[in-house]
C-alpha cells in the first residue's frame, strides 16, 4: 500500500511538474505564445515566408507532438468601422485607414449581393478608398488584405464607411492545429499546419498529411524561448 501511494505520489508531482514547466510565456522578437492555467493567446508569424502573423486565443489541448488550440473570440484589436453620412447619391465611398488613422492603399474592398454574389471588387488607392455606384443592388462590403484583420458589414443605404483596420489575420472559433516540439526545458518551436484543423476526421491520417504538406512547401518552424516576467511586489 505504501508503494502504491509512493508511485502515486511520484506520478502525480511529474504531471503537475510538467504543467508548471508548460505554464509561461515564450517569446521570439515580436511572437509569442502565452500559457495560463488551460487558457492560451498567440501571435505567430514568417510561415512559409509570410510577413503577416497569425493571432488568437482560447484553450488548448497537447497530443503528442502536436498542439491544438480551440479559439474562441479575440479580446485584443479588432478591425473595426464607422458610418458616415453618403457624400453621393447612389454612391458609397469605403475609406480603410491604420490603428493611427493613416489612410491604408491595396486593400481589397468587395460589394455583394443579397445571395452572397459578388457584384464588384475594388483596391484602395493611395487616399486610401474605393466607390462603389449604384449601390442599390448591394447587401454586404467586405475588406480583406493580407497582414491585416478581415471584416465583413452589412450595407447600409445612404452611408459611407471609414473601416480601420487592425493589424494580424485574426482567428476566432476555429481550432489551429501545431506541431509542437520541446528543444529543452526553457524553448519549444512551432509549425502550423492548418488555422481550420477538422477534428471529426480521422486525426492521426490528417496530421501527417498536413505536416506533409507544410515541410513540401518549405514552411519553417518558429524557435520561441521562455521568457520570465520580473515580480513587482506592492508595498
Amino acid at each position: 500500500m505504501k508503494k502504491f501511494l509512493l508511485l502515486t505520489g511520484i506520478l502525480l508531482s511529474g504531471i503537475s511538474l510538467f504543467a508548471q514547466q508548460f505554464d509561461g510565456t515564450y517569446k521570439n522578437g515580436a511572437d509569442s505564445i502565452a500559457f495560463s492555467n488551460e487558457k492560451v493567446i498567440f501571435r505567430i508569424s514568417g510561415f512559409g515566408g509570410l510577413s503577416s502573423a497569425h493571432a488568437g486565443e482560447g484553450t488548448y489541448e497537447l497530443a503528442g507532438d502536436y498542439l491544438f488550440i480551440h479559439t474562441s473570440d479575440y479580446s485584443g484589436n479588432k478591425t473595426t468601422y464607422e458610418l458616415l453620412d453618403s457624400s453621393g447619391k447612389d454612391t458609397c465611398v469605403v475609406h480603410t485607414v491604420s490603428p493611427q488613422n493613416y489612410a491604408v492603399q491595396g486593400i481589397l474592398v468587395e460589394s455583394r449581393s443579397k445571395s452572397g454574389k459578388l457584384i464588384s471588387g475594388k483596391v484602395t488607392g493611395n487616399d486610401g478608398k474605393v466607390f462603389f455606384t449604384p449601390c442599390n443592388k448591394i447587401s454586404s462590403i467586405s475588406a480583406t488584405s493580407l497582414g491585416y484583420n478581415s471584416i465583413s458589414l452589412d450595407y447600409t443605404p445612404g452611408k459611407d464607411y471609414r473601416i480601420k483596420l487592425a493589424e494580424n489575420d485574426i482567428i476566432e472559433n476555429r481550432t489551429v492545429a501545431f506541431k509542437i516540439n520541446f528543444i529543452d526545458e526553457e524553448t519549444l518551436s512551432l509549425l502550423m499546419l492548418t488555422d481550420d484543423f477538422n477534428t471529426g476526421r480521422n486525426r492521426d491520417k490528417e496530421l501527417q498529411k498536413l505536416e506533409n504538406r507544410a515541410r513540401k512547401t518549405n514552411k519553417l518552424d518558429k524557435r520561441l524561448k521562455k521568457v520570465y516576467i520580473p515580480y513587482n511586489r506592492r508595498n
